[in-house]
């Protein structure tokens, strides 16, 4: 990168014109010998002088265009660098370099499924906490969060407050209901054990609804602030069927697109068929077959303890 072009074109071009420079000052004076040809000609001679003027003028070139290519293949090489480092951020590092390497999953429309997490009455217990405990808690959640949905090989898209938003199918492709469904139950089997080691005044209770379609995703920002969303109906779709799992009572949602593409249809039961908030076509909706206790709000223990 310190190599300027413009310095060595402008060494070859004195290399090359030197000898001219010194042969026209230097005249008949080159001649010793009167009976000897003057030295300077001998310089130009054909064909020997001639051959070694342009091997030095093609020897010049070809290192000023190692230069410049050095110097591109350097930043592209840093931009690619940089450009990998912003994606670590805020993706897995088995599916970060997947992504830098390919602008169809950088930004496209393709079938994901998505999975909303949500905490349920988060305000009430963080009425019963201070801020460092709060950040602790929160902190603790998205770890589990992010352990479990890089078991399933999914990611989570983003984080929004209290909830998170996983992508399941990015950049692997097949099998993507299936893992969310696996996911959303093994998710609900770590907070139950971790509920299991804390005391305090209210359980920790989750929604999560799951549903798979076509999803934008792309990454956008500046070099500042980059970040990987998803958006579409896929999207709206899931955040609904969480928002329902307290009408229905239940901690697992999921749409017939998800659970009839999982192979999984007798581990699920119809619940309803009816369109969701805001939505005017009906859509089948499934949870679990078999039970699973979304937890009470009773008083763990008197003395309000959190271990995380």
């Amino acid at each position: 990168m310190r190599y300027d072009v413009k310095v060595q074109l402008c060494a070859i071009a004195l290399l090359a014109l030197g000898p001219i420079g010194i042969a026209v000052a230097l005249g008949d004076s080159m001649v010793v010998d009167p009976g000897v040809t003057p030295t300077w000609p001998q310089l130009f001679s054909m064909p020997v002088n001639v051959m070694r003027f342009t091997l030095l003028l093609l020897a010049g070139a070809a290192t000023a265009f190692g230069i410049i290519r050095s110097r591109r293949l350097l930043s592209a090489a840093v931009k690619d660098a940089v450009g990998r480092a912003s994606l670590s951020r805020f993706l897995p590092a088995e599916i970060a370099p997947r992504v830098a390497g390919d602008i169809g999953l950088r930004r496209g429309r393709r079938q994901r499924a998505v999975v909303f997490v949500d905490i349920r009455d988060s305000t009430g217990m963080a009425e019963g906490m201070d801020p460092e405990r709060l950040s602790q808690f929160f902190t603790a959640f998205r770890t589990r969060i992010l352990g479990c949905v890089r078991k399933h090989r999914g990611f989570v898209g983003k984080f929004i407050g209290d909830g998170a938003l996983m992508l399941f199918g990015v950049p692997d492709e097949g099998g993507d209901a299936a893992r969310a469904l696996a996911f959303a139950h093994d998710l609900v089997r770590i907070v139950q054990a971790w509920n299991a080691t804390r005391e305090l005044y209210h359980p920790v209770r989750i929604g999560i609804g799951i549903h798979i379609g076509e999803v934008f995703c792309g990454i956008v920002g500046d070099d500042e602030r980059m970040e990987f969303t998803a958006l579409g109906d896929a999207v709206n779709v899931a955040s609904r069927l969480e928002r329902a799992t307290k009408r229905y009572g239940e901690v697992i949602l999921a749409s017939g697109a998800v659970v009839e593409g999982s192979s999984e249809r007798g581990a699920w039961r119809v619940i309803a068929s009816e369109p969701l908030a805001g939505r005017t076509e009906p859509m089948t909706i499934f949870a679990p077959a078999a039970s699973i206790t979304p937890g009470t709000d009773e008083v763990i223990s008197a003395a309000f303890r959190s271990q995380f």
